[in-house]
């Protein structure tokens, strides 16, 4: 005999799917355009969002060393993980966020990672099937999700037994209505009110909590998607829920009665939001998740970085995808870096360099001429290559290193610091990385351009030759000719250079041997049109500084030792 409950069930099972069917199609389709395209529409996420994960980090490390606020925004780093950031959710937003941030010079799981990107690169129907999972759970801002690795206590609710007390009354007052209608209604009818008040006076204070912790218990239940995946790499996935992450599972029916009525289609839907309210489900669900996931925080840590690596690496993968050309990087211990067609990754249409670089690098030329760009180029990719394992070049050695810059230096009317001031503070973390003997490589445009002329040389070389000496590689980019006579024999001189053409200054931003020879600034005066006896006056000046070391203006002139 065919036993009804099963035809029922299975029924239901085909109609599921058959509901599905079409919104999975239409997502995948849109994937793949995506995929072979290299365009896509990002959903728009908040620095303080994704930051998040970093910062959590960062709070409770012992020594962080990564790359700093300064660094980041010298280098436009928000700019390139934007560029970055194909990812599907917050969890893998906040992970890769973290991962461009977070640089060890051990490079101990790039291997691993190199495998994974290889992987979801290579392997399509994997990916899609990774890329449905996760786009199913999506991206919301402010959740903060891995506040609870570290916060024991602090997202519990207090005395959260009175709740389940208060949600229990209503039921014994029904109960009560079979031994006395008169005293049931009564009892029924002040815990109605009483769990209103109490629901719409606390309710407030917990919302932002709730919005986090609905979308732990998606987390969760994407880790279950997820672990229907069969594959090698990702059943470490299934092994979490199924050993140490099983409990973990209670999630999804207290994330259930949370959305019970959230989503108001109807009448019924009113309805049931009022049973949540009446029965103060919000409290109760978002309590029993929240000691669900603080006793079961490793688990859940394990999780949410599974998550986050594999979204993450989608996001990598995709990025290769788009670039003309990229490498994977060489490390050795030599203190040089070595790289072929090396392209900044924020210009649309880069000219690309080549060079073997050692400890010590001076490099000057004129105004625009390309050397902010180049330095530029060599940091960030260096960050890159430690954190991505891709580097926009044709090939790239290093010494793994921290990455430090000061470059785009602002005077802070908060902290009372002039321009001057900054900029020493700036330099100063790179002198306090040298004396810690961490592995680093500064970067520093336009040195002590806060002050004037005789301390800014002096000052300069002073510091240009302290770092000569320590621990560390220093590449610097300067205006200042005078230090490439200075610091030559500590310093290997680079250069950019321009041409006049048609009263045009042109600039092929390749970088050259030794120091420049020339300038453009009085020359682009003239381009200007200024005045004929400003640029002549400047032309004399300069000349005659050039000849015999004096400056000559309207009131004599002052030599200079």
């Amino acid at each position: 005999m065919v036993n009804p409950g099963l035809i029922i069930t299975l029924v239901a099972l085909v109609f599921l799917i058959y509901s599905l069917l079409p919104k999975n199609q239409k997502k995948l389709k849109r994937l793949r355009k995506e995929w072979e395209n290299g365009t896509y529409f990002s959903a728009s996420e908040d620095v303080e969002s994704v930051s998040s994960y970093w910062k959590n980090k960062k709070e409770h490390a012992d020594d962080y060393a990564g790359v700093d606020s300064l660094t980041w925004n010298d280098l436009s780093m928000q700019d390139v993980f934007e560029k970055l950031n194909y990812t599907q959710t917050s969890v893998g937003s906040e992970y890769l966020f973290n991962q461009l941030r977070d640089i060890d010079p051990r490079c101990k799981d790039v291997h691993d990672k190199e495998e994974l990107y290889a992987l979801l690169e290579r392997d399509q129907k994997l990916r899609e099937k990774v890329l449905l999972v996760l786009s199913g759970l999506g991206k919301r801002n402010y959740t903060n999700t891995s506040s609870y690795f570290y916060e024991m206590t602090a997202h519990k609710i207090k005395h959260a037994y009175l709740y389940i007390i208060l949600a229990a009354i209503p039921i014994l007052s029904i109960i009560f209505m079979f031994f006395s209608l008169k005293y049931g209604v009564a009892i029924l009818t002040i815990s109605f009110i009483t769990n209103l008040v109490i629901y719409y006076r606390n309710k407030k204070m917990l919302e932002i909590d709730l919005h986090s912790i609905t979308y732990v218990s998606a987390i969760v239940n994407t880790g279950k998607s997820l672990s229907t995946i069969r594959h090698p790499r990702i059943n470490i996935v299934a092994d979490i829920l199924k050993g140490e992450g099983k409990a973990l599972g209670k999630t999804a029916f207290w994330g259930k009665l949370l959305s019970i009525g959230s989503i108001k289609s109807g009448d019924f839907d009113v309805l049931l939001e009022y049973f949540r309210i009446i029965f103060l489900l919000d409290f109760i669900a978002y309590n029993q998740i929240v000691k669900t996931i603080i006793t079961h925080k490793k688990a859940y840590k394990h999780l949410w970085e599974l998550i986050g690596e594999l979204d993450a690496a989608v996001a990598v993968a995709y990025y290769r995808k788009t670039l003309v050309s990229y490498t994977t990087p060489n490390f050795e211990d030599e203190e040089e870096i070595r790289f072929e067609d090396l392209a900044h990754p924020l210009l649309r249409k880069p000219v690309t360099n080549t060079s073997t670089l050692g400890k010590n690098v001076l490099i000057t030329g004129s105004n625009a001429s390309g050397k902010s760009t180049y330095i530029k180029a060599i940091a960030i990719n260096a960050i890159l290559a430690q954190t991505i394992n891709t580097v926009l070049a044709k090939s790239w050695t290093m010494k793994p290193s921290y990455i430090v810059t000061s470059m785009a230096i602002q005077d802070s009317v908060l902290d009372g610091d002039s321009y001057f001031i900054a900029e020493i503070k700036s330099l100063k973390r790179i002198i306090m990385l040298s004396e810690e003997k961490k592995p680093f490589i500064s970067f520093v445009d336009e040195i002590l351009k806060g002050t004037n002329t005789i301390e800014r040389i002096s000052a300069s070389a002073a510091i240009m030759e302290w770092l000569s000496g320590s621990h560390g590689m220093t590449f610097i980019a300067s205006h200042d000719i005078e230090l490439t006579e200075i610091a030559e024999n500590l310093y290997s001189n680079y250069h950019f250079r321009e041409r006049i053409e048609n009263d045009k200054v042109l600039f092929d931003y390749k970088v050259h041997d030794g120091p420049s020879i020339t300038r453009n600034a009085i020359r682009l005066l003239e381009v200007l049109d200024y005045p004929e006896s400003i640029t002549t006056k400047a032309n004399q000046t300069a000349q005659n500084f050039t000849e015999v070391r004096e400056w000559t203006g309207i009131s004599g002139g002052i030599k200079v030792d």
